[in-house]
C-alpha cells in the first residue's frame, strides 16, 4: 500500500506563502523553503514538478489572499477609496510579501499589474458610483491611483511617513475626482 500523504499541496502554498512574507523573494529555493518549514524538498518536487510550476503556484495562493481577501476589507464607502486604502494597509502589515511582490520582481513579467487591473475592472463594474467609466478612465484610474498607492505604501514600510485612514481617503477621493475629470493624462505606456 503506498505510504500516506503527510504535506499536502496547501501545506506547501502556505508554507511559500508564509517563507515569502517572513523572508522575502531573494532566496526563495525549494531547499530554503524545505529548511525553515522543517521538510524535504521531495514533497515541494513532488507536488509542483519544478520550481518555476511552484512559485507560480505559490503567486496564485499570494494572489487569493491579497486580492481576494485583504483588499476586500472595507475602509470607505466609495469602493476605489477602500481598495486604496486597504492595498497601503496591506503593504503595512505584510512588508516582506509587499517587496517580493512590487520590488523584487516575484510576480514578474507585469502579472501583478495586469493581475491588478483585471481585479480593478470587477470593482468597477460591480459600484454603481463608477460602473458608467470608459475604458480611457478606468486605465487612467488604475495606472495613476496605482503609482500614488505604491509610493504611499513605499514611504509608510520605510517609517518615512504614516497615513491616517482619514487622510487617505480625503486624499484619495480628490485624485480619483481629478482622474475622472482628466483621464487622458495617462504617465507611461507599456
Amino acid at each position: 500500500m503506498p505510504r500516506k500523504k503527510v504535506i499536502t499541496d496547501e501545506m506547501l502554498l502556505d508554507f511559500g506563502f508564509q517563507y515569502l512574507n517572513t523572508y522575502g523573494f531573494e532566496k526563495f529555493t525549494a531547499r530554503d523553503v524545505a529548511q525553515k518549514f522543517g521538510i524535504s524538498t521531495q514533497p515541494i518536487y513532488g507536488a509542483f514538478k519544478n520550481m518555476e510550476n511552484y512559485k507560480r503556484a505559490v503567486l496564485t495562493h499570494v494572489f487569493h489572499y491579497m486580492f481576494d481577501v485583504k483588499l476586500n476589507e472595507k475602509y470607505s464607502d466609495d469602493p476605489l477609496v477602500s481598495l486604496a486604502i486597504a492595498f497601503i494597509r496591506f503593504s503595512e502589515a505584510n512588508p516582506n510579501l509587499y517587496r517580493a511582490l512590487f520590488v523584487e520582481g516575484f510576480a514578474r513579467n507585469h502579472i501583478m499589474f495586469d493581475y491588478s487591473l483585471e481585479n480593478y475592472k470587477k470593482i468597477i463594474a460591480n459600484s454603481s458610483k463608477y460602473k458608467d467609466s470608459t475604458d480611457e478612465q478606468i486605465e487612467a484610474l488604475h495606472i495613476r491611483t496605482w503609482i500614488v498607492v505604491n509610493g504611499m505604501a513605499a514611504s509608510s514600510i520605510a517609517g518615512i511617513r504614516t497615513y491616517s485612514d482619514e487622510y487617505l481617503a480625503s486624499l484619495f477621493e480628490e485624485i480619483i475626482t481629478y482622474i475622472l475629470k482628466n483621464p487622458h493624462i495617462v504617465p507611461i505606456t507599456r
